[in-house]
């Protein structure tokens, strides 16, 4: 029998200093991560046990019936966690994969520097690399990577995304995932868009009260990010003062995003300029490689296939982009506060979303906040300029959360605890 860890009692928090509540939640989380991990440690353990057993039950008829060692283990743990069995199945598939062919993001995972979520996003990713890929014609063809090769493309997979994952939110673990399954197989890319684009559809689900209905559908990113962008740009027009406040009518931004959608089903309606922003490499959009590109639009950020990057610049504005060989943007500054529509379209290239951690909001939808307040001489350029959602703006502004840049590329931010955390956006896909 193992003993549990001791733990704090809950009266003895109220006397406890901020700084300790802080350390005390971030060990938490990390050791219930570690306690996760162990717990699939031991569910792998079991199944190999069980599986070397190979047990066979005799029926009543005399036949003997074959359970596998799964299905006996399954049993165990329903038992014993007083857990479904479908979740039982569940934990000892999760258990074998991550040990068998994602040990790397294990390994994390019992460190505490990944918690469930950062998991779920590498496993969903990594099955995706095992899918059957179907041919133009919609004919099933064989896996995208198997066996030998499948191992090698899961260990890229983590060899490229593990890395500072542990300062990254689900988010952006995902974002990150997605861009390198896309650059690990683009045909995989290409043969699931023939199939999804096949199996498009629009369905309207009326709610309960009878009233309102659920809008829900599958259809093409290129399109879909087209749409996005456009409702946004309808519901920030009928209100420029404030675009994402509350309008005279009493309309939020999303209800205003209803109504934009209403209004071109009726043909009614404004169109206003729509802005999607893609960063992609020249070679790319030149057809020389399949190099994923990101995406930002007012609502999304995002990396997406060479194949939608090409569709959606197709028709837009070009504008060059000069990075220096680690892909960080370069520019000249200015001394007046408003930085140039130059300065600013290169600071929300080098930081897609705010730079607080963990927080995804699309930089065109964010202000441009002097890391150094201006006021106390900070100058308005691209080394002293980053994007930050209103509320968290507001935060470092008006609290005593601190920015300061890192040596290399990212940002600390310091919280009135004293606590530190590093935000380090990946370079733009080139």
């Amino acid at each position: 029998m193992f003993a549990p860890a001791a733990l704090p009692a809950p009266d003895t928090l109220p006397g406890a200093r901020d700084a300790a509540l802080v350390d005390l939640l971030i060990t938490l989380d990390r050791e219930r991560s570690r306690m996760d991990a162990l717990v699939l440690h031991a569910v792998e353990e079991l199944r190999r046990r069980r599986v070397a057993e190979n047990p066979g039950l005799v029926a009543a008829d005399g036949d003997t019936v074959q359970l596998t060692g799964e299905q006996v283990l399954a049993s165990e743990l329903c038992a014993a966690l007083r857990i479904a069995d479908a979740t039982a199945a569940q934990r000892i598939s999760t258990a074998r994969t991550l040990t068998e062919d994602l040990p790397a993001t294990l390994d994390a995972y019992a460190a505490g520097d990944l918690h469930i979520g950062h998991v779920k996003a590498v496993l969903a990713t990594s099955e995706l690399l095992a899918q059957r890929v179907v041919d133009g014609d919609g004919n099933d063809q064989d896996p995208l990577y198997a066996e030998d090769a499948l191992r090698r493309a899961r260990a890229e997979l983590e060899k490229t995304c593990l890395v500072g994952a542990e300062l990254l939110s689900v988010r952006q673990l995902r974002r990150r995932l997605t861009r390198t399954l896309t650059r690990l197989s683009a045909r995989h890319t290409l043969r699931t868009k023939v199939q999804r684009e096949a199996g498009r559809f629009v369905r309207i689900d009326v709610c309960d009260d009878g009233l309102t209905a659920h809008l829900s559908g599958l259809l093409p990113l290129t399109e879909a990010l087209r749409l996005d962008a456009f409702l946004t740009g309808c519901a920030d027009a009928t209100n420029p003062e404030d675009p994402r406040g509350i309008d005279g009518k009493g309309r939020s931004h999303a209800a205003r995003r209803v109504d934009a959608l209403l209004d071109l089903h009726a043909g009614s309606g404004t169109s206003p300029s729509v802005h999607v922003h893609v960063t992609v490499a020249a070679t790319t959009l030149l057809g020389l490689d399949d190099e994923p590109a990101d995406v930002v639009t007012p609502t999304l950020a995002l990396s997406v296939p060479a194949e939608v990057a090409r569709d959606l610049a197709a028709c837009g504005t070009w504008r060059r982009l000069l990075t220096d060989p680690v892909g960080n943007v370069v520019d000249v500054g200015t001394r007046t506060y408003r930085p140039s529509a130059h300065i600013a379209r290169r600071v929300r290239a080098r930081d897609a979303t705010c730079i607080f951690p963990g927080c995804t909001r699309p930089a065109q939808n964010c202000d441009l906040d002097h890391v150094v307040p201006f006021a106390q001489d900070g100058p308005t350029t691209l080394e002293n300029l980053a994007p930050q959602c209103r509320h968290h703006h507001r935060l470092k502004t008006h609290t005593r959360w601190q920015v300061t840049p890192l040596p290399t590329r990212g940002w600390r931010w310091t919280s009135p605890t004293g606590h530190t955390y590093d935000t380090n956006t990946d370079p733009p896909p080139y």
